[in-house]
């Protein structure tokens, strides 16, 4: 038997495998408290002393390129609609009007900013370069482009300074229910693309984004050390997403929305599967995700499927 570390990663595709309805022969899940982001050195990501590891997008090629020991399963676990947290003063009234101005958000480098950056540029027209970014923690790793980047106190409020006129965008992930509310009814704030639902199923169709916010790593040395293990823990995500849908069609997934299942299957008929695994599937995005992290200075060069995925699955 192999022990592996799983982060806790409570979303409904993969709560399956949490709560031990899928399995894998051979394997026992340790449930640790990893957290997604790296804002510094994280010596288990460095050195792979880990099983699967929920990772942040924003750190997934950086770290490929400096050398951590890891390997990556096309398992987008989480995606979320980039487009709905970006929020600006009321007179942007386009997103062109971004250009030259000053962006806050909390890092950088992380999926939501530079998947902003990526989709602004190409599909609404923003000068990137022009914009200066107020961003409350430093970088890990290397810049390999110039960047009008100032620090701010990371103590600091990024929708106070909104408000305040201190910035005049934010990009920043709202998880905080009653701050959510706040900025919907805010006399001088908005999204800078309100209709952001029509405009994701839009991208989703015609360049084949939806942006995935976070996807599952694993450890190098048990990588290396069991090569078929990667493919069977992709295998068993991908039947434990199925579950999950399963669960949604028999109406019993827990969730307390109306009318759940007949929102499921109009969701399935317009997207399709929202949630694809696997590299085929994700062609277009993961190509995309790539050229963003190379045109923004994330990374040197363009990174080959070989070297960023785990053998056993490419072709997947």
């Amino acid at each position: 038997m192999i022990t592996l570390s799983l982060s806790k990663m409570r979303y409904d595709i993969t709560m399956p495998i949490i709560d031990g309805r899928i399995g894998v022969d051979g394997v026992t899940f340790e449930q640790r408290a990893d957290s997604p982001m790296v804002m510094g050195d994280m010596p288990a990501l460095r050195t792979g002393d880990f099983g699967l590891w929920d990772l942040n997008l924003g750190y997934w090629l950086n770290g490929i390129e400096a050398g951590w020991d890891f390997v990556t399963l096309p398992l987008f676990i989480k995606r979320k609609s980039v487009l709905q947290i970006i929020w600006a003063r009321s007179d942007i009234k386009s997103p062109k009007e971004l250009n030259g101005k000053r962006i806050g958000s909390r890092s950088y480098r992380t999926s939501n900013t530079i998947w902003a950056r990526g989709l602004l540029s190409e599909h609404y027209g923003v000068d990137v370069a022009s914009l200066t970014w107020a961003v409350q923690t430093k970088e890990h790793f290397p810049q390999h482009t110039p960047v009008k980047i100032e620090q701010i106190d990371p103590k600091a409020s990024l929708p106070d300074m909104l408000m305040n006129g201190e910035i005049d965008a934010m990009i920043t992930d709202i998880s905080d229910g009653a701050l959510w509310q706040r900025l919907e009814s805010h006399p001088t704030i908005h999204r800078l693309i309100p209709d952001y639902r029509s405009e994701d199923l839009r991208l989703h169709r015609e360049a084949g984004i939806f942006t995935p916010m976070h996807l599952l790593v694993m450890g190098g040395p048990v990588a290396r050390a069991n090569p078929d293990l990667p493919r069977k823990i992709y295998d068993a995500f991908e039947a434990a997403k199925s579950l999950a849908y399963q669960d949604t069609l028999n109406d019993r997934s827990g969730l307390t929305l109306v009318d759940l299942r007949e929102q499921f299957v109009a969701q399935q008929t317009a997207w399709g599967d929202p949630w694809p695994y696997g590299i085929k599937a994700n062609r277009r995005m993961i190509d995309a995700f790539v050229r963003y992290n190379v045109e923004q200075g994330a990374i040197k060069a363009p990174l080959s499927d070989a070297r960023i995925f785990a053998s056993s699955t490419l072709d997947t």
